[in-house]
C-alpha cells in the first residue's frame, strides 16, 4: 500500500439482505374524440430494504488516498436509506392524424423521498409509407435532479451517515433518438413449415447523457403463426 499506508475501511456486513416493495397502479382512459385518444396513470411504490448496491465503491475526501499498483482504495461502499417512496404521474395522448400518420406522445413526473425528481417526455411517429411497411421516428427528453445522498468521486465526508457516488443517482440529462422499421404480411405468404412470418420489426437508438454516457442500442423481433 502506498499513500495513506495505515488504511482502515469501514466495510461491514450487513445485517438484512432483503428488499421488499409494494406498489399500487391507477389508470383511466379516454376516447377523446374518434382519432384522439388519451390515458392518465399514478403509481406509488414503497420499498423497504437493503436499497443500496454493494459492489458500489465510495472515496471520503477527509481520509487520506491509499493505493495499491496506482489503484485507489475504497473507504467504504455504498450506505443509503432502508426505506424509499416514490410517485409517479404519467399521461399519454395518441392522435390518428390519418391514414399515413399516427403521433404517440408520452409525458410523466416523477418524485421519490431521496430528493429526486425527474421529468420524461417521447414522441413517437408512425409513418406507414406502404401496404407493408411503416417507418417509426422517435425522440426522448428525460431530465433528473441529484438524489440527496450523492456527490461526486471522492467528495464526500466520513461523517456523513449516507452516501453514493453512483451517477445514476446524480443530476443529468438525456436524449434519445430512435428510428425503426416495420414489415407486417397480412396474408403471411412466407411460411416456415406450419408457421406463417406475420411481421418484422427492427429499431435503432442513439442514447446520449450530458454526462459521458452515450450508447448505441438496436432491436429486432419477428412474429410467426400457425397456419
Amino acid at each position: 500500500i502506498t499513500g495513506n499506508t495505515n488504511y482502515n475501511p469501514t466495510f461491514s456486513e450487513f445485517s438484512n439482505e432483503g428488499r421488499n416493495s409494494y406498489s399500487i397502479g391507477l389508470g383511466f382512459s379516454q376516447i377523446l374524440h374518434r382519432n384522439i385518444q388519451a390515458s392518465l396513470s399514478a403509481d406509488f411504490i414503497q420499498q423497504q430494504g437493503l436499497l443500496s448496491t454493494p459492489f458500489q465503491r465510495v472515496y471520503f475526501s477527509d481520509i487520506a488516498d491509499s493505493y495499491v499498483d496506482n489503484f485507489h482504495l475504497a473507504e467504504d461502499i455504498e450506505r443509503l436509506p432502508d426505506n424509499r417512496f416514490k410517485i409517479a404521474f404519467g399521461g399519454r395522448l395518441n392522435w390518428y392524424i390519418n391514414e399515413k400518420v399516427v403521433a404517440k406522445t408520452f409525458l410523466r413526473y416523477y418524485s421519490d423521498d431521496w430528493g429526486i425528481q425527474s421529468i420524461t417526455s417521447q414522441l413517437e411517429l408512425a409513418i406507414k409509407v406502404s401496404q407493408k411497411f411503416t417507418l417509426y421516428p422517435s425522440y426522448r427528453y428525460y431530465n433528473q435532479t441529484a438524489a440527496d445522498y450523492f456527490a461526486p468521486y471522492n467528495q464526500h465526508l466520513s461523517i456523513e451517515e449516507f452516501y453514493t457516488s453512483d451517477y445514476d443517482l446524480s443530476e443529468y440529462n438525456a436524449n434519445q433518438f430512435g428510428f425503426g422499421l416495420s414489415y407486417t404480411d397480412i396474408f403471411t405468404k412466407w411460411h416456415l413449415g406450419k408457421f406463417g412470418l406475420k411481421s418484422i420489426d427492427v429499431k435503432y437508438y442513439q442514447y446520449d447523457r450530458n454526462i459521458s454516457l452515450n450508447s448505441s442500442i438496436i432491436t429486432a423481433g419477428v412474429k410467426f403463426v400457425k397456419d
